[in-house]
């Protein structure tokens, strides 16, 4: 008869027993399933109850290549041996329910990047300052790892800071669990990066663009109703037609097409909203009714913020590719260039008709809380830092403005009558 918690498996032995909550099966390697052994088995099983029992259990001294004992060991156990690639999975683990899927797979591509620099093996008690350092820079400089699309030499000084900010929270989190005693990348200053202002279309460049002879009547509906309502591409290519009351003049934004080409709520709260349309963004709806209108609807899910929610909805989509599907923001973005090109326009990048509303809009006095409410905004805070800027070529037409409203206001005091 075999002793309490002990199992013979052919001619090895196992042990089991119950550690924090679980049931936990080991395999004594080398043991043969010999009487004396099994014996000697079930007095190391009543060692390791008794350790537990007491709050002294070492797992992983006691089984230092199981895979439980990874899993459930100490921190002050796991510290001793946790390698690079392990620290970089158990932090990931967490947050598989907090990101979206898009957040996850670029964070995802961003520890498999780090990790191999670093050193997927190397133990994560021995990252120091210097380590941190070497990553920045070859970061920056090295060799890029893509799998699909063409690699270069170097990343931006953005791409490598936001690389950074990943490793600094993976190494926080590690502080935090005691896996290390201090996080090396909290004193890792960011690579300074020059800040590119809005880019907008002047009104003389919109004008060329939507009445060129190569842009086909769809292209230009599509690109006012993005000038005239500072909607993101996300947000437009997930706009329908339910969405939509020309009566009211309004646009309901409750979705955005994600990167990873999935739908899910606005960006925040403050960006589910509704946007108060133009009359050129109405005009161009009325236009587009005739080309999608009456085509069919397709059934999408829509990810909610709380993970694991979908909602399905029925959705006749505003702008369509040619074979009827919705544009996905890549897609936008080719049909963008395509636009630039052909109608002789200086490159930008397509979110500039974001910035194009939000900077004309402040070029005719608009109120800029107002702005923020229709573009999505907390507040007003993001329109005046970012867009509070004039458009250059509207810069006579101002001083026209001011000239007219101050040329009222005297400009010094009447003489008084008193003699000194």
């Amino acid at each position: 008869m075999t002793p309490e918690g002990v199992e013979v498996r052919g001619t090895s032995i196992r042990i089991w027993f119950l550690y924090r909550g679980k049931r936990c099966k080991e395999t004594l390697k080398g043991w043969k399933a010999t009487p004396a052994n099994i014996r000697k088995a079930g007095r190391l099983r009543a060692v390791i109850v008794s350790e537990i029992s007491g709050g002294t259990f070492d797992y992983l001294a006691r089984f230092p290549n199981s895979k439980k004992a990874r899993e459930l060991g100490n921190a002050a156990s796991l510290s001793k041996s946790m390698t690079v690639a392990e620290l970089f999975e158990r932090w990931l683990k967490t947050k598989e329910n907090q990101y979206t899927k898009t957040t996850l797979r670029s964070r995802k591509c961003a520890i498999k990047t780090c990790a191999k620099i670093l050193g997927e093996e190397k133990l994560v008690k021995n990252v120091n300052y210097e380590d941190c350092l070497n990553l920045r820079s070859e970061l920056f400089s090295g060799k890029t790892t893509y799998t699909l699309r063409r690699n270069t030499k170097g990343r931006s000084a953005s791409t490598v800071n936001n690389y950074m900010t990943v490793c600094s929270e993976i190494w926080m989190f590690a502080d935090m669990s005691g896996y290390v005693s201090a996080n090396p990348f909290k004193k890792v200053k960011y690579l300074p990066i020059d800040e590119s202002g809005p880019d907008p279309l002047e009104y003389e460049e919109f004008a060329r663009l939507v009445s060129h002879r190569s842009i086909s009547e769809q292209e230009a509906n599509l690109w006012t109703v993005a000038v005239y309502t500072g909607l993101r591409h996300g947000e437009l290519c997930a706009l329908a037609w339910e969405d939509i009351d020309l009566e009211l003049g309004l646009i309901k934004v409750s979705r955005n097409l994600t990167a990873a080409d999935y739908f899910k709520l606005p960006k925040t709260r403050s960006s589910e909203r509704e946007i108060a349309l133009l009359q050129p963004a109405i005009d161009a709806l009325k236009r587009q009714k005739a080309h999608t209108f009456m085509g069919a609807a397709e059934q999408i899910d829509v990810y909610l913020r709380e993970p694991g929610k979908v909602r399905k909805e029925m959705c006749h989509f505003v702008f369509v590719t040619k074979d009827d599907k919705y544009y996905s923001k890549s897609g936008l973005a080719h049909i963008w260039d395509s636009c630039m090109r052909r109608s002789g326009i200086r490159r930008r990048t397509p979110y500039q008709t974001r910035h194009t509303y939000a900077c004309w809009m402040l070029t005719e006095d608009a109120n800029p809380s107002w702005i923020a409410s229709q573009m999505g905004h907390k507040d007003s805070r993001m329109v005046m830092t970012t867009y509070g800027k004039f458009m250059p070529s509207q810069s006579g037409s101002q001083i026209d403005k001011l000239n007219s409203r101050f040329s009222a206001v005297p400009h010094r005091c009447p003489t008084s009558s008193r003699e000194g």
